[in-house]
């Protein structure tokens, strides 16, 4: 159960502060004449019993008093202006009423602006999101801590940053705690064996694994198990095919043939699963084969595996290392030293190379957690992905940072890349065997493996660990535990001092755990846990209690603008200007914002930000049929995702235009993309920028296989979906609402129809058509990339059972009431020709990302001066962010 917002307590519980409205607010009012316009052109289809978009109007209050109220005229300005309404197809107002109307209602929204400006809004005491107690326990104490169990954040379509949908509950409350002491645990074991040098642990002998030594057991046994039951399988074979050939077991072998057809096939071995039902049969048992069923399924087993091993076995370099391979043979190298390494940073290192004359999309190995089934082949998930690009005769050696926890022993393995479904790595490994026999080639060789650690650090130290090293002249223990436990809080404050009533309490703690004769360590981590699931932790708290907006303190501008950019608390540098009073000076300011984002925390934000700006959850929303799409596996869709956040960071660091990223001449991958996108010349895992050719459909978010794979269902590509995404997220033209009982268009499932004349069919419904006519034709100019966002000139429909129909891709269309295009690369232009829509859509969701609410009515002439300020300077990015922190609105509560 979600609990309500707590009560300032000893310990700090939450408090809302409530809205306080003014009694002499200048009044926002539209003209009483203007019900006539509602009436002729708007109440027919927004009164009380037809209220098309959930709209009525033909009660709605013409006084402005409310911010709901002045957003939902807002609305209806926006609507009227860019001539969605009144619907073409109805009654239209004459040009000199409209203009009547809309000046009026403009000038009324600018009043109304004004004085609703005037009035605080609700403020929500925000907590830390999963994102940002992550970041926030990582610069405190040091540790990467895994946060997967706690709630996912945010909701509604909003920021995961927006307090009014970071809940509460009594068993989160709980987890805190659990994390806070884990997280305490190893910041403990970490620095108890660093000393004072925190972080940097004695070293600890290398693991190192030779895989020929387990491989090469392992599948010879493999191999020697299979040949001596096919040898005992030939000998009962013989005995069953004897008595099959017997007259009197004409009969049923007739039988059973009519019964399954495939038995009639002469290499089908199917007939020994029946062999008990032909009279004076040999018994499978006395063959050590166990029943007929095991004995018919070990032959194919040999059948299907053996050949396999037979090649493998004969490899070279086989002494030397171990191949990885798909399906059989050596399919996954499971790391696990003898005993527990010590908890700290380590170096997982490898030396392998490719096998000449394999395919390029082969070369490249995942590391994850082991899947401890029976089959070793799986992983639970995939931590990394790298690309080999040493040969065989010449290895190179890959290294990979790896954390050790105390609390959790290390489980890692190798494998090739490959889809994540078993069924799909099979069809693969057949499709092969039957080509050559035996099955796919292997395509990477590991001669070693090694781990190496613990190693220094080259991340900041936690910020306990002066705290509890540092010399003291305190008079006693408990008097130095206090003020281990008073500058902990405070650092974990973000700067802010806990009142002495809360230390003492805290310090209180540390004297029970003494006397119950815990050591000092120990002791104190009992207080410091509270600490960390306190509210002063837990929550960005602004407080006030002005009834107009006050300015920020330095130190909570120091807090909200770390929060923004780094998702993280304020480092000493900004603390420092905090405490002086000087952050807020706007030439401190600029170059503080500059610094942050040049900064690598900074990564925080792009990712945090535009994944959520972009609505890349829906990446996740679908298993994209692997069977179809081999190649855009987990490590595909990862390097996809990253390309975006890549291409946004690299235009906020240089302040490249926004405009860079609805079309541009150069594109962030690295080589398993550029594989991917079949561009040469590019390998390795780091991405880079790579100049494109003219005439190449990448380069922007349009040619991006994230977006255009999020435009999908998995396994078809969705003009539809994708139509929305343009006009929601670049031409900030956003769609309604899909209305209640849309015909789907799985009814068309079973026809054979193109893409277009099932679209075609769902805009028959007039509810439909009225919104499709501006999506769908934006759609299907994206329709030359397929499902994955792969470029491609036809497209087929298979049906089973219905049949297949493959046609010409048409990316011809226009947009409503607009220009036409003839391809892809027209439609991509037009809609780089709108950098100011795109820059206000962009705007909006900074500003809701920034300041921790929705984007609301109130917030409109803000969005307009940063968006012209921007755009002054040709829209560079990080011409957006420097207004957006210089505003009155970043800098108030």
């Amino acid at each position: 159960m979600l609990m309500r917002p707590f009560t300032i307590t000893a310990f700090g519980s939450i408090s809302l502060l409530v809205r306080t409205l003014f009694a002499d607010v200048p009044q926002a009012r539209m003209d009483e004449k203007h019900r006539a316009f509602f009436k002729d052109y708007c109440v027919e289809c927004h009164n009380a019993d037809k209220q098309k978009g959930k709209l009525r109007l033909d009660n709605v209050s013409f006084v402005l008093d409310s911010i709901e109220n002045a957003d939902r005229w807002q609305k209806i300005l926006n609507q009227i202006n860019s001539g969605e309404m009144p619907p073409e197809d109805t009654k239209q107002p004459e040009k000199l009423a409209k203009t009547d109307f809309l000046d009026s209602l403009s000038s009324t929204l600018v009043t109304a602006r004004k004085s609703l400006g005037d009035v605080q809004g609700k403020i929500t005491m925000r907590r830390l999101n999963r994102r940002e107690y992550k970041n926030t326990i990582r610069d405190l104490l040091g540790i990467d801590l895994r946060v997967n169990d706690l709630p996912a954040d945010g909701g509604a379509g909003t920021f995961d940053t927006v307090g009014s949908s970071l809940f509460m509950s009594s068993d989160q409350f709980d987890q805190y705690l659990a994390l806070g002491r884990h997280a305490l645990d190893e910041n403990f074991v970490r620095s108890h064996a660093g000393g004072a040098d925190a972080g940097i642990l004695p070293p600890s002998p290398a693991y190192r694994l030779e895989p020929e030594t387990v491989a090469n057991p392992e599948l010879e046994k493999l191999l020697k198990h299979y040949e001596t039951t096919h040898k005992r399988f030939v000998r009962w074979q013989e005995g069953v095919d004897k008595a099959a050939a017997a007259p009197e077991n004409q009969a049923t072998l007739a039988e059973l043939k009519k019964k399954d057809p495939r038995l009639n096939h002469p290499e089908s071995t199917l007939l020994y699963y029946q062999a008990d039902q032909f009279v004076g049969a040999p018994k499978s048992r006395d063959f050590q084969l166990g029943d007929t069923s095991a004995a018919a399924f070990g032959n194919q087993q040999y059948q299907n595996i053996a050949p396999y091993l037979q090649n493998y076995l004969s490899l070279p370099n086989r002494d030397q290392g171990a191949y990885l391979t798909l399906t059989e043979g050596y399919m996954r190298i499971d790391i696990a030293p003898p005993s527990p390494l010590a908890s700290g940073r380590y170096k997982l290192r490898l030396r392998a190379g490719v096998v000449d004359g394999t395919p390029t999309e082969r070369h490249f190995i995942e590391i994850g957690i082991p899947d401890e089934g029976q089959i070793k082949w799986n992983l639970t998930s995939v931590t990394s992905s790298h690309q080999i690009t040493g040969s065989v005769g010449q290895p190179e050696i890959l290294e990979v940072p790896i954390e050790v926890y105390a609390s959790t022993p290390l489980r890692l393995s190798i494998r090739e890349r490959q889809p994540g479904n078993y069924e799909t790595a099979k069809a693969y490994y057949f499709a092969e065997k039957k080509k050559n026999g035996y099955g796919p080639d292997p395509s990477i060789w590991i001669d070693w493996i090694e781990i190496e650690g613990p190693v220094s650090s080259t991340d900041p130290k936690s910020a306990l660990d002066p705290v509890i090293f540092a010399n003291t002249t305190s008079a006693s223990e408990r008097d130095h535990a206090r003020a281990i436990i008073d500058k902990f809080a405070t650092r974990a404050f973000r700067g802010k001092e806990p009142s002495a009533a809360f230390i003492e309490k805290l310090t209180g703690l540390y004297d029970t755990r003494r006397n119950a004769g815990d050591s000092v360590e120990v002791a104190l981590k009992d207080p410091l846990s509270v600490v960390l699931a306190s509210p002063g932790f837990l929550y960005l708290q602004e407080p006030g209690e002005e009834k107009k907006p006050s300015h920020l303190s330095d130190l909570d501008l120091a807090t909200r603008l770390s929060y923004f950019l780094w998702s993280a608390p304020p480092d000493d540098t900004l603390l420092a200007l905090a405490r002086n009073n000087t952050l807020s000076q706007p030439a401190v300011l600029a170059r503080e914002v500059d610094r942050m984002i040049s900064d690598a925390k900074s990564s925080e934000f792009v990712s945090g930000f535009v994944h959520q700006w972009l609505g890349m959850e829906r990446l996740d929303f679908f298993q994209f049929d692997s069977k179809q799409f081999r190649d855009f596996d987990e490590s595909a869709k990862v390097a996809a995702r990253r390309e975006v956040y890549e291409t946004f960071a690299h235009l906020l660091r240089g302040n490249g235009s926004l405009t860079r990223l609805l079309k541009s001449d150069e594109i962030f991958i690295n080589g398993l993309l550029a594989t991917y996108y079949g561009i040469e010349g590019v390998s390795g895992d780091a991405f880079r920028s790579v100049k494109l050719p003219a005439d190449s459909p990448r380069g922007g978010l349009l040619g991006m296989a994230a977006v255009l794979a999020m435009g999908s269902n998995g396994q078809t590509s969705s003009p539809v979906e994708r139509g929305a995404w343009v006009l929601r997220k670049l031409l900030h033209d956003p769609p309604p609402p899909a209305p209640p009982n849309v015909p789907q268009l799985t009814r068309l499932e079973g026809k054979l129809l193109t893409t277009r004349e099932r679209i075609a069919a769902h805009q028959e419904e007039p509810q439909c058509a009225q919104c499709h006519r501006k999506i769908d034709p934006i759609g299907f100019g994206l329709e030359n990339f397929n499902a994955v966002g792969k470029w491609r000139s036809n497209e087929t429909y298979v049906k089973a059972g219905v049949g297949k129909k493959t046609w010409p891709i048409d990316p011809a269309g226009a947009f409503y009431n607009g220009p036409a295009f003839k391809d892809y690369f027209e439609l991509r232009d037009l809609i780089a020709a709108k950098p100011q829509q795109f820059g206000h859509g962009f705007t909006e969701a900074l500003i809701e990302y920034a300041l921790g609410r929705p984007f609301g009515f109130l917030d409109q002439d803000l969005a307009a001066d940063i968006v012209k300020r921007a755009g002054e300077r040709d829209f560079a990015v990080r011409e957006f962010v420097h207004a957006l922190v210089s505003s009155r609105a970043f800098q108030s509560k």
